[in-house]
């Protein structure tokens, strides 16, 4: 659970904060990998566990109930519950006072049938979690057109 934005579409990069003792940052440190999985309102309370902290070594999609399989261009696997999974390298870091900022660029996405439509992301059929603030989330399930 932490905040997340598209900031570039060429080349692709994604930012997320997170905290200097999550295994999301400790794994990000060792390996200079991540995958971004989707979360809809449907897997919330298993995205949920996932952001407890366990201790080192414990899988923490096992303890939530979610499935794993191997990405296609990174070590770290996709979760397979989510519609839409972004694999990503490394780009940069931002040190704040207690968390961190990553930007990583997206070396390969996966997307589940269903989750697009007319070539956009289908928010009205997926429901993402966008994550507010704690324990806050929005369930964006509509695009709006400029």
């Amino acid at each position: 659970m932490s905040f997340v934005t598209p900031v570039e579409m060429e080349p692709p990069i994604l930012l997320f904060s997170t905290g200097y003792e999550s295994d999301t940052y400790r794994n990000i440190s060792e390996t200079g990998e991540f995958v971004a999985n989707l979360v809809t309102e449907k897997i919330k309370k298993q995205m949920y566990v996932c952001g407890k902290s366990f201790p080192r070594g414990v899988n923490e999609l096992e303890k939530a109930g979610l499935h794993w399989e191997p990405s296609e261009k990174v070590k770290p696997p996709r979760v397979v519950e989510c519609p839409a999974n972004l694999e990503c390298k490394l780009e940069w870091t931002r040190e704040g006072p207690e968390y961190v900022v990553v930007a990583g660029r997206v070396v390969a996405a996966r997307v589940q049938k269903g989750a697009l439509k007319a070539g956009k992301f289908n928010a009205e059929e997926i429901k993402p979690l966008l994550h507010l603030s704690g324990k806050s989330f929005v369930v964006g399930d509509r695009v709006v057109e400029l």
